[in-house]
């Protein structure tokens, strides 16, 4: 392949200077993406032979000269080539498109990632939205040191790593696509030697042969461990490293602003706490996933800490093997001294002569013994795996804790910086001293997830079980949290030790006694929280409260205990003692518009309190964007977000409870995705106030932290967003009473159009047309095959709205080109409000220049729409069985397209979609030509399975015999394709 040819060219004669500004940024890119597009075409050329690469070659001009001018003669030339391809070579010029892509991807990657060392080495003016442009802010802002140090360390960002299968690429594909990162990036090297360039063209022709004959489709469905390691990947490569090196950026540039720190820095170690921490679901989400047992939670528990340990081994051994430093030339402080002594001393099982270092060499012979404890620790891991009671006794003299760990470091650091060793503190030892505040023993605290169903069965069963009542399901609301109330507070346990209860009851209460046993040996931050899905009463988290104190993880307070009352007064609770925090997700429209009304009731509960007084008055509250999205459409869902946090605060100021949110954002558009720093800043006034968590998952993981530069870049800027967002506290605008209002109405307009579209029926058949539709038109029925996840794409078959997964609902519509959920019923809504009144499309103008709500829903739409295709999308209806019906859904389909995004341009004026971010506009504008192929190629690949199925005497959907097998391994790399072309999965 030659590579994406606009980039590859020059600015034209006559272009403007913005234009000819934009590709000269981008020349370094056109390099790359041509030189790996060569590479790539010697090896389909090697691989393939000559008439592979001619084809690919082919379909590429074909579909390029469709974008530049539509001529239905050079459409039907590429259908026809599509169509005339034997099964073998279709499936490998599918896998050249897919794989082009990766490239492509990289060399984007790569060329971020250049912008930014420009942007650092030039010093004129730092790069927008970074670490160095808010500190400037901070000091133009009016602030001095103690008041930007103190901003800056309330911040509280949680980034929270999930399992959700939207990563369609292997993990071999990734560690492979890494290592063609780092041969990039070293072919950069201009004192490289032309026999030393010619080595590393061998070593990435080499990779890529690999890649080609690497399937990228698993085999298998992987197992929730698996997602454990593929989590443990990024921790592993980029994330050790990457995330203290945030922190010290942070320090470095608030000293470069603010030089009287530079002193207290030097003296103290750091200026800031961590303020930016990663947490994981992999291995502890079981919503709706029957492989994440209470076992695996217990092996992901321990992979976790294997790995930190592991770090921590690697990281000693090297100090221990530079730190020659002799009491001869430099003097120690007496603390190391004592220290060693004690150990030395009191250290149990240890060889005699496990320290054979000079005398002379106190930091050495620290480092050795602290060596020995943090493998006694890792041995100590290992025997857990045979049973964690039995290895309590065993390894002693290991690390009992990060804390204790962390003690040892800071004996040395003190030493050091009192005996002239700063430059030295300040380097290995003093990442490692980050490293450990802000992974400790645990890595990243697991947070448990289970559907509320779950809960209220087991309930339901222990108490009837426990003759307290015979049908705790049938009981109206009010009575089941009364109920559990008085249970709670009874410090009787009600649950029977040796009663036999149901396999779903006992799995439930071995996750509860397996947390409790982790906390005891990992510590307390290895699972502090428990979130609750489809939470729509009090009585869905007072059932987990219920079950956290008979498993001993909640303990009432004694009978008459007086403790602080809070705002609200009543209910204290000293005493008590409560591990976990309880988290309700609110994730659909109705659990949205119901929150403030549910969670007064719950916050007014006399057990509930009792648990918020023990964890300060604070309370975390999930929101679903997914679900939310695929419920009522992405401009409801976004505003019944919004609204509800606004109401929640204030409701969280009226009964003296700090609310911190959780943003359940998904990767894709129609999941909540787009840019996080954006999503922040358009975040109701207060709302990150005590602090901020979000989910990172499936593809986000892979496009922001494979690598280690753009990992920096993506993490700055949700540290750059987060501290905006503090700086502005109080002085944020107020939500104006017209924009509101106009909100509300655009809402209900949009939420009416896109239920209408899917649930009203034409046709006289069952369900709604559009709902009929997105069956049989997209690839929903093949994504679950990818073996992407542990977890099913659906609840029970899949065939009911409701059962469906807002990953795979999103996924599909993106394969086939609609991106649906993530624009739909907008243009109807602008439109409407915009021509009922008289000033309706200024006040929409006005509420996209002055509201950062409003702006962020607009921008990210014009994304979803830059992306989604029309002309491709009717290949799609094609495959529908019922033409008619197709015809119908679709022109309702292609009209509201139309309809947003002409009033989206009206209220923006902007000519064009993404005229504001150009360079994201010119990269979707050159990669939408490149996928088309890859769809032509899904569409047939499609029909040829439904017709074998059907012929087989299937229907339509079962693969009969070995061809269709065949067209199914067909269908899964076209996905993969798409997904890398469009850079979104789910």
């Amino acid at each position: 392949m030659n590579g994406l040819e606009a980039l590859e060219r020059g600015a034209p004669p006559g272009c403007d200077p913005e234009e000819r500004w934009l590709r000269e940024k981008q020349r370094p890119l056109r390099e790359d993406v041509r030189f790996l597009g060569a590479l790539l075409g010697e090896v389909l050329r090697e691989q393939g032979g000559e008439r592979l690469f001619q084809v690919v070659e082919r379909a590429r001009s074909l579909a390029k000269r469709l974008r530049h001018h539509y001529d239905e003669g050079v459409e039907q030339e590429l259908v026809e080539k599509v169509e005339s391809l034997d099964l073998p070579t279709a499936i490998q010029v599918a896998r050249a498109f897919g794989l082009y892509f990766q490239l492509v991807n990289l060399a984007e990657q790569h060329h971020r990632v250049r912008r930014k060392r420009d942007y650092d080495r030039a010093r004129r003016s730092p790069q927008p939205n970074s670490i160095e442009s808010l500190v400037r802010d901070l000091k133009a802002a009016g602030l001095d040191a103690d008041a930007a140090c103190r901003l800056l360390a309330g911040l509280s960002i949680e980034l929270v790593v999930t399992a959700h299968p939207t990563e369609a690429t292997r993990r071999t594909v990734l560690a492979i696509l890494r290592a063609l990162y780092g041969l990039l990036e070293r072919r950069e090297n201009p004192l490289l030697t032309p026999r030393e360039q010619e080595e590393l063209r061998r070593e990435m022709k080499e990779l890529l042969v690999i890649l080609w004959h690497t399937s990228e489709v698993r085999a298998t469905r992987p197992l929730p461990i698996d997602e454990v390691r593929q989590s443990l990947f990024y921790f592993d490569e980029t994330l050790w490293d990457v995330l203290p090196d945030v922190h010290v950026g942070v320090e470095r540039a608030l000293c470069r602003h603010y030089p009287e720190l530079a002193e207290r820095a030097a003296a103290t170690g750091r200026l800031l706490p961590p303020i930016l921490r990663f947490r994981s679901w992999v291995g502890g989400d079981r919503d709706g996933n029957p492989h994440v047992t209470a076992a695996v939670t217990l092996d992901a528990l321990r992979y976790y800490r294997d790995l930190a340990v592991r770090k921590y081994i690697l990281a000693t051994r090297r100090l221990m093997a530079r730190y020659g430093q002799s009491t001869r030339l430099v003097g120690v402080s007496p603390e190391l001294l004592a220290s060693l002594e004690r150990d030395e001393r009191d250290l149990p099982s240890r060889p005699p002569d496990f320290v054979r270092w000079d005398q002379s060499e106190p930091y050495r012979r620290k480092l050795a013994l602290m060596l020995w404890r943090l493998e006694q620790l890792r041995q100590h891991n290992v025997a857990l795996a045979s049973g964690w009671e039995r290895a309590e006794a065993a390894w002693e003299g290991r690390y009992r804790s990060a804390a204790e760990f962390l003690a040892d470091l800071r004996v040395l650091e003190k030493s050091l910086l009192e005996n002239g060793g700063e430059a030295v503190a300040r380097g290995m030892l003093g990442k490692l001293i980050r490293q450990v505040e802000l992974f400790g023993f645990h890595l990243a605290s697991l947070e448990i997830r289970q559907h509320s169903g779950v809960h209220g069965r087991a309930v339901a069963e222990i108490l009837a079980r426990s003759a307290v009542v015979p049908d705790y399901l049938a009981l109206p609301e009010e009575e089941r949290a009364a109920l559990l109330t008085r249970l709670i507070l009874e410090p009787r346990p009600v649950l029977l030790v040796d009663s036999p209860y149901g396999e779903e009851t006992q799995e439930l209460l071995a996750v509860f006694q397996a947390v409790r046993k982790a906390r005891t040996e990992l510590g307390p931050e290895a699972v502090d929280t428990y979130i609750v899905s489809m939470a729509h009463e009090p009585s869905d988290l007072l059932e987990v409260l219920f079950l956290a104190k008979e498993t001993g993880l909640f303990r009432p307070a004694a009978a008459g205990a007086n403790g602080s009352a809070g705002a609200a007064g009543g209910n204290g609770g000293a005493g008590a003692e409560s591990a976990l925090e309880i988290v309700p997700i609110l994730e659909t429209i109705d659990d949205l518009r119901r929150s403030v009304d549910s969670l007064s009731r719950l916050f007014a509960n006399a057990a509930f309190r009792q648990h918020l007084a023990v964890r300060g008055w604070a309370q975390e509250v999930m929101l679903g964007y997914s679900d939310s999205n695929k419920d009522g459409g992405y401009l409801p869902a976004n505003w019944e977000l919004y609204k509800a946090q606004k109401r929640l605060l204030e409701l969280g100021a009226a009964t003296g409870v700090r609310l911190k949110f959780f943003h359940g954002r998904g990767g894709a558009l129609g999941r909540g995705g787009g840019p996080t720093s954006r999503a922040i800043l358009a975040l109701p006034a207060g709302s990150t106030a005590n602090g901020i968590k979000i989910t990172e998952q499936g593809e986000v993981m892979s496009d922001r932290y494979l690598i280690p530069g753009i990992a920096f870049r993506s993490l700055e800027q949700v540290v750059w967003a987060t501290a905006r967002k503090a700086l502005a506290a109080g002085a944020e605008a107020a939500l104006r009473p017209e924009w509101e209002a106009a909100m509300e109405e655009m809402s209900a307009c949009a939420y009416r159009a896109y239920r209408d579209f899917l649930f009203a029926t034409a046709s006289g058949g069952q369900g709604g047309d559009g709902l009929r539709y997105f069956f049989e038109v997209t690839p929903i029925r093949h994504i679950d095959k990818l073996n992407i996840g542990s977890r099913p794409a659906a609840r029970r078959n899949g065939t009911r709205f409701e059962d469906l997964r807002a990953i795979p609902w999103v996924f599909a519509w993106t394969q086939s080109r609609h991106l649906f959920p993530a624009w739909y019923g907008v243009g109807t809504a602008l439109e409407s409000f915009a021509e009922q009144r008289h000033d309706g499309l200024a006040l929409l103008r006005e509420m996209y220049q002055e509201w950062p709500f409003f702006q962020a829903a607009l921008d990210n739409l014009q994304m979803a729409l830059a992306k989604a295709d029309m002309h491709i999308a009717r290949r799609y209806a094609t495959l529908a069985s019922d033409g008619g019906l197709a015809a119908r859904v679709f022109a309702l389909v292609e009209e509201e397209y139309r309809r947003t995004c002409s009033w989206v341009l009206r209220v923006t004026g902007e000519e064009e979609l993404l005229d504001q971010e150009p360079a994201l506009q010119q990269s979707i504008r050159l990669r939408n030509p490149y996928v088309d192929p890859l769809s032509y190629l899904q569409v047939r690949f499609l029909r040829q399975y439904r017709e074998a199925a059907a012929g087989g005497g299937g229907d339509g959907e079962a693969a009969p015999d070995a061809s269709s097998a065949a067209l199914e391994y067909a269908i899964l790399l076209t996905i993969n394709g798409v997904a890398a072309g469009l850079r979104n999965t789910g």
